[in-house]
């Protein structure tokens, strides 16, 4: 090949790279979180977008860095159209972090929602949903966060850092959703989120000026769907037995009362796994393996004395096993619901069986389920005393 010929290849070769759908980025509204509503008989969908200013504008401290639009119509689509109409730049859902449903839309079904950001292309399938409780979607977005620049942090971080710490909530992303929703013998679960304070006064720059914030998001219990419906919302006790046994809690604190006085433990790497066995009948245990360590002592109790430990760490097992008993008995008499995935189970290990059942979670509202739980205190903290031991024994 001689040099003209491959001075030509290599020019041909960068008018045929790029992208077939690329776009300037100053022509994208980038949509970091949606809300979905109902207005009447129509959607109300509602978008946060990061603000990106001109280079002329300046930004003041404690100024909003996001802006949300809302617009409604017959469809979802239609909806985002009508956006189209009032925001000078083109959606772009590529960095969707969460999605918010109003619990009137999630009590209809999600199938309409769920579809839309399925046939999406741009939309990156691994934001988090969950359901806003008590307050409107929209109004979930505009609150704002003197910790986060964009209130679509505070949600995402919300969800993550609540489900880890707390025990109470759950994150779930769009593909976790979708998947227990379509596979037989188990029913998905979401999060609820709601507002503390003034929802006007906390969607307010003033909310980044003060030292108490106006309004605060805060991750709330579990929502029990059947299908894509929502069915009910489990109280407090009920999600941390549903989570502990859905193996989605790293840690949680447990207290230990001594006359007037506590002991805590926090217990950590919570591990949870559900045994099923079919023969005649199914047969299911949730075992529970997980470490403590002992957090804060203002008992009169030696942490020396093996015996005490021995107690400590039965009262912690009894106390797991008591909240995971409150949340299977939710399930199982309540809603009759098998929020465990425990029919998908007997569908894997014996499908001829499980297609011999007419309705599985009437089945499952029947099933004898045992609980294990072994908690193994091993540390102490940096002292085995306690500051009031340490002062009676001088």
């Amino acid at each position: 090949m001689d040099k003209k010929k491959f001075f030509l290849l290599i020019v041909i070769s960068f008018f045929m790279t790029g992208c077939w759908n690329y776009n300037e980025l100053n022509s994208l509204a980038i949509t970091t979180s949606m809300a979905v509503d109902k207005s009447g008989n129509d959607y109300e969908v509602s978008i946060l977008i990061a603000n990106s200013r001109n280079k002329q504008s300046t930004t003041e401290e404690g100024q909003s860095q996001t802006v949300v639009y809302s617009a409604k119509g017959k469809t979802l689509s239609e909806a985002l159209k009508n956006i189209d109409l009032e925001n000078p730049r083109q959606t772009y859902v590529g960095h969707l972090s969460s999605i918010i449903i109003s619990e009137e839309v999630a009590r209809e079904g999600l199938l309409n929602v769920l579809d839309l950001l399925l046939r999406n292309s741009e939309s990156t399938k691994r934001f988090f949903i969950a359901v806003a409780r008590k307050d409107k979607a929209k109004d979930i977005l505009k609150i704002v966060s003197p910790l986060e620049a964009f209130p679509a942090q505070t949600i995402s971080t919300n969800i993550k850092s609540s489900s880890e710490s707390q025990a109470v909530s759950i994150a779930v992303i769009y593909s976790d959703f979708i998947d227990k929703m379509i596979k037989v013998g188990v029913e998905p679960v979401l999060p609820t989120i709601t507002i503390e304070g003034s929802e006007k006064g906390g969607s307010k720059n003033k909310n980044l000026e003060q030292s108490e914030p106006i309004a605060n998001l805060k991750l709330s219990t579990v929502a029990v769907f059947k299908d894509d419906k929502l069915i009910d919302f489990a109280d407090k006790n009920q999600s941390r037995g549903i989570n502990l046994a859905l193996n989605k809690i790293e840690s949680m604190t447990i207290q230990y009362k001594c006359d007037k006085n506590y002991l805590v433990s926090e217990v950590t790497n919570v591990k949870s796994s559900i045994d099923v066995d079919v023969k005649d009948d199914v047969s299911v245990t949730i075992n529970i393996k997980t470490n403590g360590d002992i957090i804060e002592n203002t008992c009169d109790i030696s942490l020396i004395d093996p015996n005490n430990i021995d107690d400590i760490e039965d009262d912690v097992e009894k106390k797991i096993k008591k909240l995971i008993k409150e949340g299977v008995d939710y399930a199982q008499d309540n809603v009759k619901l098998d929020v465990f995935g425990i029919g998908n189970m007997v569908y894997k290990q014996n499908p001829n069986y499980f297609k011999k059942i007419d309705d599985w979670n009437e089945y499952f509202s029947n099933i004898d389920i045992k609980i294990k739980v072994d908690a193994d205190i091993t540390t102490k903290g940096s002292s085995k005393q306690s500051l009031k031991e340490a002062l009676n024994g001088n």
